[in-house]
């Protein structure tokens, strides 16, 4: 509730005095200070906590296969199965959003917003996540993806997708607001910023989806990082990134934001499966695993890596490496065992990051987008999409040892996760958690199917508005 409180204090001094003295027959007047009396009074104010905001997440949608003509045309095939939690006595609502650029309409489902209300006066917001995922088993389109249902924001970075030969990353632009949004993307690759025509000022009308081809601004980039700001209304930005070797599909993917610039990016439960792909002889290949980074900024950026093995083996030797500014480079992992990792880097200056690796599927394979997240608060809602293994990956900076408590409708979990270490959950598929002790900690849910791998960071909801103090007139 708003705490209203008003104080004032007053103080005042006087120090004064004249002293008249006479000494053989001279007159000497010593004349004393005078200090006006000072009165301080505090200003009257008042601290105000906003009441918390309804809480709302924007689903992708279905996946999708593009028309193949070089336009931004595509059409949904299947509908994605959509996970969603919120705490006990909420209602969530779910909205389905227009997907023009979708051919299929909402044969197959459509982007949808998820949203709770706030209790009446409430100063704090209620717990909500959601979660999708997804199948594809066709000639062009093979794999598994999944993804969390992020936020809408005015400012997004998403760091994956291809444009390379036999990549696709179709770019999915969500306005959940009733303000159309006017969106800037600043593309960057392998060489630095994109000049890239039309990728400025586009609309995105408030309730749609816009689809846009990344091959279409920027055509032959190996490793993209898309930067995306919104004017009036905000949106919810995703990357679709699918591959295909000669003529066989090799995995899809939900490219989610990742966390902002920051001269310290933390990626949890990174998984080098234990049946990872063949890699080529060629100079560079993408079924290699591999850390995609870019320092902001006009100086160059001296980076150290360092890697915290959640099976408990020996931590890899470090790494280091300097960044141009304003270019997506690639650090390779390929000499890190198969396990999971939590992959820490500190840079010189604010950079942002993801991590990609692969595993074999039959005769082909399938590959994940791992984000760096941010801090967790205490209690987070958690929703863990369908699919055959998932984990819940956490990673503990402090020296604290946490008391990991989940709890869904079917039962709890516990779990200890030990200070400056991490810990690997398995956690039931199609199931939301209420997850408590986990204040400071950084979380990732990784999922392996007979279809394929797929990955994306739990990231704790925009903070509340914090209190005000108002200063009556």
């Amino acid at each position: 509730m708003a705490a209203n409180r008003t104080r004032a204090a007053a103080s005042g001094r006087v120090i004064a005095g004249v002293i008249g003295i006479a000494i053989a027959g001279v007159s000497v007047f010593a004349v004393g200070t005078l200090d006006v009396p000072r009165v301080t009074a505090a200003v009257p104010s008042a601290v105000i906590t906003p009441t918390a905001a309804d809480q709302a997440r924007v689903c992708s949608g279905p996946l999708l296969q593009l028309a193949g003509d070089g336009s931004s045309s595509a059409a949904s095939f299947g509908a994605a199965e959509l996970t969603v939690g919120a705490e006990p006595g909420s209602e969530p609502a779910l909205m389905p959003i227009a997907a023009p650029g979708n051919v299929s309409g909402d044969a197959f489902g459509s982007p949808t917003v998820v949203s709770v209300p706030s209790g009446t006066g409430a100063d704090t917001a209620p717990l909500l996540a959601a979660a999708q995922s997804q199948s594809a088993a066709f000639d062009e389109l093979a794999g598994f993806a999944a993804g969390s249902c992020t936020e809408a924001s005015a400012e997004s970075w998403l760091v994956g997708g291809s444009t390379d030969v036999g990549r696709t990353s179709v770019i999915a632009l969500t306005n959940p607001t009733r303000a159309d949004a006017i969106v800037d993307l600043t593309i960057y690759g392998e060489s630095g910023v994109v000049d890239a025509p039309g990728s400025q000022g586009v609309i995105v009308k408030g309730g749609e989806q816009k689809l846009l081809s990344l091959a279409a601004f920027a055509p032959n980039l190996i490793t993209p990082i898309v930067h995306i700001e919104s004017r009036g209304g905000q949106v919810a930005a995703a990357i679709q990134h699918s591959v295909i070797r000669g003529l066989t599909p090799s995995g899809v993917e939900y490219v989610a934001p990742t966390a902002p610039a920051a001269t310290r990016q933390v990626l949890s439960g990174v998984v080098l499966p234990a049946t990872p792909p063949l890699v080529s002889d060629e100079d560079y290949d993408d079924n290699s695993p591999a850390i995609r980074i870019m320092a902001l900024g006009t100086e160059a950026a001296r980076v150290s890596v360092t890697f915290t093995s959640e099976q408990g083996a020996p931590a890899p030797d470090p790494l280091e490496y300097d960044l141009e500014p304003g270019v997506a480079t690639e650090v390779s992992l390929s000499g890190l065992a198969a396990g999971s990792y939590t992959i820490d880097i500190q840079s010189s200056q604010p950079v942002v990051a993801g991590a990609r690796t692969s595993t074999a599927v039959g005769e082909s394979s399938d590959f994940a987008w791992f984000q760096a997240s941010t801090a967790l608060p205490d209690t987070v809602m958690i929703a863990v999409p369908a699919g055959d293994a998932p984990v819940l990956h956490l990673a503990n900076p402090g020296g604290d040892t946490l008391d990991v408590e989940l709890r869904s409708a079917s039962g709890s979990l516990t779990a200890t996760v030990p200070g400056a270490s991490s810990a690997a959950i398995p956690v039931a598929p199609g199931t939301s958690y209420e997850v408590t002790g986990v204040d400071g900690a950084f979380a990732q849910l990784s999922i392996e199917t007979a279809t394929g791998f797929s990955a994306f960071a739990v990231p704790p909801a925009n903070p509340s508005a914090t209190p005000v103090t108002v200063y009556p007139r």
